[in-house]
């Protein structure tokens, strides 16, 4: 297998904590990655918080209990938006491997342009999930892909 390093963007977590469905649903999505060998590490930098329990965390129990080895997640929870995960990823793993992009359908445009603004293109893929968007995501979207467009770099937010 190829050193493929693959990052899991948050969305949201219930009151309780709990990661919500649409977060589940890219866990299990990178975690079918996983299983069939397609990447080698799983990372989950996504830093909110609700009733005391990390989004991350959470994230990591998700992907452990769909199958990945706890020894292959590696959680770092310290990116508040999704140029602050991109980020915060992109500082953890080494400058030569492949990288894939976990997130919902709709995400993916202002995914591929903040990673073009960070990388050569062949470096990295994206994966959708189908499951679970939001209305209100896709009204939103157009607007955060803008702020992507006119301040890559500075839109990224930390914890």
């Amino acid at each position: 297998m190829h050193e493929t390093y693959a990052l899991v963007f948050g969305y949201g977590q219930k009151e309780n904590g709990l990661i919500d469905e649409q977060t589940e649903g890219r866990c299990e999505k990178a975690a079918l990655l996983y299983k069939a060998r397609r990447v080698r590490k799983i990372y989950v930098t996504a830093s909110p918080m609700k009733a005391g329990l990390k989004m991350a965390t959470r994230m990591f129990y998700h992907l452990e209990e769909c199958g990945v080895d706890s020894v292959d997640v590696i959680v770092e929870p310290c990116g508040s938006n999704t140029a602050g995960e991109m980020d915060v990823f992109l500082s953890l793993i080494p400058s030569e491997p492949k990288i894939i992009f976990v997130s919902t359908w709709y995400h993916i445009p202002r995914i591929i342009w903040l990673a073009w603004r960070r990388m050569p293109s062949e470096r990295f893929t994206v994966v959708a999930s189908w499951k679970h968007a939001n209305i209100t995501d896709l009204l939103i979207e157009p607007l955060k892909i803008i702020n992507a467009v006119f301040r890559p770099r500075s839109s990224a937010r930390f914890a």
